[in-house]
């Protein structure tokens, strides 16, 4: 994949905060299509040569600008980053579109018995293997698994656990907003488990609401079950988590953009705070 930091092109738009650019279409190898990718780069990224870390996030039309949200409502990233930025937290943000027509099939690891899917693997390479070295290569970002965040919300929560757990030599931070996967099955998830058992590390944001399907109660309360069945799972594999349970959001780009600050904010540094100086960290001698 082909990308050059002099085809960014500044993104003018009345309420964006920071330096937000864009990428012109371009073909995303291996997908069959091509799209536009948005940028949103640090305060002062011009003018120094620092390295920044980069954070991945699916459904790019949904998180800057209304006018191009196939929700009609955003993220509003570029001020949670802004707002990072000025506490001395600072990363570049590469957002991809969905498929206009089959965002499903992209971001499921395993089909659906109704509505299909499973395509993910293709995702996969196209992420990992082509956009981000493409990325690294023309910006300067901090390249290495660490510095390395995927993140998305419901289907873009699934194929971000899906590229962590295949690639966690690449990817060190995820976060997993209102993960629905109900559209893979249970397998998805027994995959994560046994991954997580035979010693998957990293760091996981995971959020849920409590009304994430209202005309589906079933369905509403698997969103629910299946984020604290991850939930135990990481717990049992000691990896660093932060989990967010919402009884009243619901599943939106408003809850999301309610939440996108703290939680980038924790895989971005929360999750390597020190100790307060009054911990003792010291180990307490034995009982008796």
């Amino acid at each position: 994949m082909d990308l050059h930091a002099d085809a960014l092109v500044p993104v003018r738009s009345p309420g964006v905060s920071g330096d937000l650019r864009r990428w012109p279409v371009t073909p995303l190898p291996g997908l069959d299509r091509a799209a536009h990718l948005w940028v949103w780069l640090p305060p002062g990224y011009d003018d120094d040569d620092t390295r920044h870390p980069v954070v991945y996030l699916h459904d790019g039309d949904n998180l800057f600008l209304r006018e191009a949200s196939f929700a009609g409502e955003v993220w509003h990233v570029d001020r949670a980053m802004s707002a990072l930025a000025a506490e001395g937290t600072t990363a570049i943000v590469v957002g991809v579109p969905c498929h206009p027509t089959r965002r499903g099939e992209e971001y499921t690891p395993l089909p659906h018995p109704e509505l299909g899917g499973g395509r993910a693997e293709d995702y996969l390479r196209f992420l990992l293997d082509e956009l981000k070295p493409a990325v690294d290569a023309t910006l300067r970002t901090l390249p290495d698994r660490e510095h390395t965040v995927v993140a998305g919300s419901s289907l873009g929560a699934v194929v971000s656990a899906h590229l962590w757990r295949r690639r966690p030599e690449t990817v060190g931070g995820v976060g997993l907003f209102s993960p629905a996967f109900w559209w893979p099955g249970e397998q998805s998830l027994v995959d994560l488990e046994e991954a997580l058992e035979g010693g998957l590390t990293g760091r996981v944001h995971l959020d849920v609401g409590g009304r994430e399907d209202p005309a589906d109660p079933e369905r509403e309360q698997r969103y629910v079950a299946d984020a604290e069945r991850l939930l135990a799972s990481l717990r049992r594999a000691r990896v660093p988590v932060r989990y967010v349970f919402d009884a009243v959001a619901h599943h939106h780009e408003t809850a999301w953009a309610g939440r996108v600050r703290e939680a980038l904010a924790w895989l971005l540094r929360g999750y390597a705070a020190p100790a307060p100086p009054h911990v003792d960290l010291a180990p307490a001698p034995p009982s008796g």
